[in-house]
């Protein structure tokens, strides 16, 4: 609760105005513990790409991921907004990303399937391409597999 109301600090006004955006999360940041920042950083972000800007929104996950790059929960999270943004080629190209991290095994097999669950679903994967991009996943899978347990 304390963390969506320092979000919303800046109100209606904080979605179409970025500097608003800038000092509500500076206020935030500076209100709240360290180990809360992160969570109020992929709130902004959700919060952007919902009701203001999606390209403000994908820079700050893209921020956020350089700074926490085995954070599966934000990669997760990030690739839901963009399978609901609609375009699948930049889906695609954010789960095959995540797919080349070095992550424990449990958080890759969460990450293959995500990717394989989209693929199999996509919109643009009909016929042989959609086999094809199917296959690929699984092909991806595979290697990963060997490389890691021989």
């Amino acid at each position: 609760a304390h963390i969506r109301a320092a979000i919303l600090l800046g109100g209606a006004a904080a979605a179409s105005d970025p500097e608003n955006v800038r000092k509500s999360l500076d206020r935030a940041t500076q209100a709240l513990p360290k180990r809360k920042h992160v969570k109020v950083l992929v709130q902004t972000a959700l919060l952007e790409i919902r009701e203001g800007s999606v390209e403000r929104g994908r820079t700050m996950f893209e921020s956020i991921l350089r700074n926490y790059p085995r954070r599966t929960d934000i990669w997760s999270t990030y690739i839901d907004q963009e399978m609901k943004q609609g375009d699948p080629a930049r889906t695609r190209a954010l789960l095959e990303r995540a797919t080349h991290l070095e992550l424990n095994p449990k958080s890759m097999k969460f990450l293959f399937t995500r990717y394989l669950d989209f693929e199999r679903g996509a919109p643009d994967g009909g016929g042989d391409v959609g086999r094809d991009r199917v296959e690929h996943v699984k092909a991806r899978a595979m290697e990963y597999v060997s490389s890691k347990f021989g």
